[in-house]
């Protein structure tokens, strides 16, 4: 049974936020304590359609509202028919050593089945501590994983005698050899991420030698290029892929560039890659109304005085929110095309909410500059 508590000032002014997309902010009581998370149902959910579930985590000193606006998954998730959760790390660092969240994602698993209609497949993904944990999760988690997706985590070490034998487990990873945070070539109790992923293909009795495939370099501005190593004929087509992003920091790419956090790659967007992936896996036992959300556009991005919003042949509602989940422009009917102004904005991160005349919601970044 899920238990809904009463959270400081920043929690409320991001659930306001929150539940404009259809998610909430909610927690359970774990091993003496209220465990937070976010949890996003996809858009059109119904009670007659069993869907997948996509446990995305945080990295260490973030947080899961920090983790659903990063990757914006979500996006992803209401396109696919993903039921994702978000938890909340204690002190926002993951027990990597220990049972603690183990035990917390096991009974976490429990009760959003026990509430919500869900299919066997579950999957794990995550950023930095987070991808780690996803990793953790293949060797002591209780169920099956259907997949696992990591960006700029790694496996540590020891995990890998506790996980042989386990069962094949389709793996997916993007790294940057320029990440200062974990280091691309390894470090003391972590392999080289490229022994990594060798000792999966290994694992899931995959060809020694990957495919290999250049990404173009569709944004020449972006100070990286990526390429992509995939590990084909593995047992139960559990295929392991890498996605080296040559220069890339320790970053998400396809995100926001945030300066302070290094290069950001443009070329390629990993959640888009991670959807399709999982997808690839398992999907809802009966049909999700589908709606392309790249049939929308939102153009400069980063914007100075004005952007266009151009939309499909349908009607929409069009709401503006700024970062701390504040209405800034009020609900709009529009077809088609519409000019915002945005000169009076203060610079920073907003969220353009569509809503169809159908009911199905989702929202789109804007970044409003100089």
């Amino acid at each position: 049974m899920m238990h809904i508590r009463n959270f400081y000032f920043p929690f409320f002014i991001l659930l306001i936020f929150i539940q404009t997309g259809f998610a909430q902010l909610d927690s359970i009581y774990d091993q003496g304590s209220y465990r937070t998370f976010i949890l996003h149902l996809p858009a059109g959910y119904n009670q007659n359609t069993e869907y997948p579930i996509v446990l995305n985590m945080h990295g260490l000193g973030s947080s899961a509202i920090e983790q659903y606006l990063y990757s914006q998954f979500h996006l992803e998730a209401d396109e696919k028919g993903f039921i994702v959760v978000y938890p909340d790390a204690i002190n926002n660092s993951w027990d990597l050593f220990g049972a603690t969240d183990v035990n917390f994602l096991t009974h976490l698993i429990d009760t959003i089945r026990e509430n919500y209609s869900t299919t066997d497949c579950l999957f794990s993904m995550g950023m930095s501590q987070g991808g780690f944990m996803s990793y953790k999760l293949t060797c002591e988690f209780p169920y099956e994983l259907s997949g696992i997706a990591s960006v700029t985590g790694n496996m540590i070490t020891p995990w890998q005698s506790s996980c042989i034998g386990t069962h094949p487990t389709p793996v997916m990873q993007f790294h940057g050899t320029a990440d200062a945070v974990v280091p691309y070539n390894g470090t003391f109790g972590i392999p080289p991420i490229e022994e990594t992923m060798a000792w999966w293909a290994n694992e899931n009795d995959c060809n020694a030698t990957p495919s290999f495939t250049a990404v173009p370099d569709i944004d020449p501005n972006d100070g990286s290029t990526a390429e992509e190593f995939a590990y084909g004929d593995c047992d139960e087509e559990s295929d392991v892929i890498f996605y080296k992003i040559i220069n890339g920091s320790h970053t998400w790419p396809g995100a926001f560039p945030i300066p302070e956090f290094g290069v950001t790659n443009q070329d390629i967007h990993a959640s888009s890659i991670i959807a399709d992936f999982f997808e690839g896996y398992c999907q809802p036992t009966t049909g999700i109304i589908p709606f392309d959300k790249n049939s929308i556009r939102v153009y400069p991005n980063p914007a100075r005085n004005l952007f266009t919003i151009d939309v499909p042949d349908s009607h929409f509602t069009l709401s503006v929110y700024d970062f701390t989940g504040r209405k800034i422009l009020t609900d709009v009917w529009t077809l088609n095309s519409t000019e915002i102004d945005c000169s009076e904005w203060m610079n920073g991160m907003y969220f353009v909410q569509f809503v169809t005349d159908q009911g199905i919601s989702f929202s789109q970044p804007v970044m409003k500059s100089r």
